[in-house]
């Protein structure tokens, strides 16, 4: 078994040989000595480490030089000025002279003040910017990152961190300690950016995603906002333009909407309403009670849009929006009009025909010019039809997402098959459409 006492002295004087080796070539400040062996030891930071070492650096060549070891006095008068003040007491003592400590090779002896200015700065910004947590991130000049690189290569210092990490955590360290604030490390309300040197900050508000569900009780109201070439409005509303009451609430500059599909502009969408994501640019306000937001929303269109906000999203909500509306179940209502009457068989034989019917449908003439043209197949699950007058009927169409109702009603001109025009053998022109429901991601089920 080996020797507790050897290997403990062993492991000691090789940590300090160590660190006096880079000490006598590179004058470092407590932090960025300490940060050279930042892996080993538990609850320190790395000014107290680098300040333990230095003291035990000091009192060991003290001890010798109390022995008589005269080459102990001539390694102080070197090590001195790269210790820094630590040193300075016993350096007068000993050499007679001033103490002139060297700057710190990586940082010119300008951490402290860097992290602490940085700290205070960052503070200041997320409480003004109603920030509820945050990250901290460091930037880097090219000269420090290659100074510290330097030195890690030529002493092999393997239980070093570098410094863009300690910067991170103990800038961190202050901010929580003035604002109570926590970090987020998944989805934080503001990125703290920490530049050195220099310890100036930079705060980058995230955006704030809210998850809700909308209903479009009139027609002509685009789901985006829509300018023609022409630069003139294309519809006099939109479903973007009635989330604008927001950016005004949380101070943002501006907002994105995203949503599960879309329905036309002529479409309106009742029943279960349709899921979205409204996404917040730089909001400089979060605490809002989304109820106000729901008013706003309502007030602005006069009723003719109105939300309801489910809590907040994250990203991942946004993908999940986009990529599952295109195969999930919608249910549809259609006012369809046809150039001959149309009798009660002919109805339930169309109800038969569609279900569980496969439609091989190219992309619509009408929105060919912004949509790739492919031919896409789509099911419809089920056709319920209502008389209402000899020529007007009212359908209720179970379908896939994806599947364009107003061609699957008229064929597009033999682009849509089989279609309701097809199987009747008349032009059939859907005169109205709404969107009755769309299923829901899971995420919207109930609020966060």
């Amino acid at each position: 078994m080996p020797d507790v006492d050897s290997v403990a002295a062993s492991a000691s004087s090789d940590l300090i040989r160590k660190a006096m080796d880079v000490l006598k070539r590179y004058p470092l400040c407590d932090r960025c000595l300490g940060r050279m062996f930042a892996l080993l030891g538990r609850g320190w930071s790395n000014r107290e480490r680098g300040d333990a070492l230095k003291r035990v650096i000091l009192m060991s060549l003290h001890a010798r030089i109390r022995e008589g070891d005269k080459d102990a006095v001539e390694m102080l008068r070197e090590l001195a000025p790269s210790i820094g003040e630590q040193a300075r007491q016993l350096y007068e003592e000993i050499v007679g002279e001033d103490l002139k400590p060297y700057k710190c090779y990586i940082c010119g002896s300008m951490l402290e003040e860097w992290i602490r200015r940085a700290g205070e700065k960052a503070s200041k910004m997320l409480l003004e910017n109603d920030a509820r947590d945050f990250l901290v991130a460091a930037k880097l000049g090219a000269d420090i990152r290659e100074r510290e690189d330097e030195i890690k290569r030529r002493f092999g210092l393997i239980y070093a961190e570098s410094i863009g990490s300690e910067i991170k955590r103990e800038v961190s360290k202050i901010i929580q300690s003035e604002t109570g604030l926590k970090p987020n490390f998944v989805n934080p309300d503001a990125v703290v950016v920490v530049y050195v040197p220099g310890g100036d900050v930079e705060i980058q508000l995230m955006p704030l995603l809210l998850r809700g569900i909308y209903w479009k009780t009139a027609r002509r109201i685009s789901q985006s906002y829509w300018v023609t070439r022409q630069g003139v409005k294309r519809y006099p509303l939109s479903v973007e333009e009635a989330m604008k009451p927001l950016q005004s609430l949380y101070l943002s500059e501006d907002l994105v909407l995203h949503a599960s599909g879309r329905e036309d502009a002529d479409a309106r969408m009742l029943g279960s309403g349709r899921p979205f994501v409204v996404e917040l640019k730089k909001p400089r306000r979060r605490r809002v009670d989304t109820r106000d937001a729901e008013e706003q929303v309502k007030r602005f269109t006069r009723g003719m849009v109105q939300v309801v906000f489910m809590g907040e999203g994250y990203r991942r909500d946004v993908v999940d929006l986009k990529s599952e509306h295109q195969r999930k179940t919608k249910l549809y209502k259609a006012l369809v009009v046809t150039d001959k009457e149309i009798s009660e068989d002919e109805l339930r034989g169309l109800e038969k025909f569609f279900t569980n019917r496969e439609i091989s449908q190219r992309t619509p003439r009408r929105v060919r010019h912004r949509r790739p043209d492919v031919i896409r197949e789509r099911i419809v699950f089920e056709v319920r039809a209502r008389k209402i007058a000899s020529n007007v009927f009212e359908a209720l169409i179970k379908a896939e997402g994806g599947l364009y109702i107003k061609e699957l009603i008229s064929g597009d001109e033999g682009d849509t098959s089989p279609s309701f025009s097809e199987f009747l053998g008349a032009r059939a022109l859907c005169v109205e459409l709404d969107v009755v429901e769309v299923s829901m991601p899971k995420a919207w089920s109930k609020p966060r």
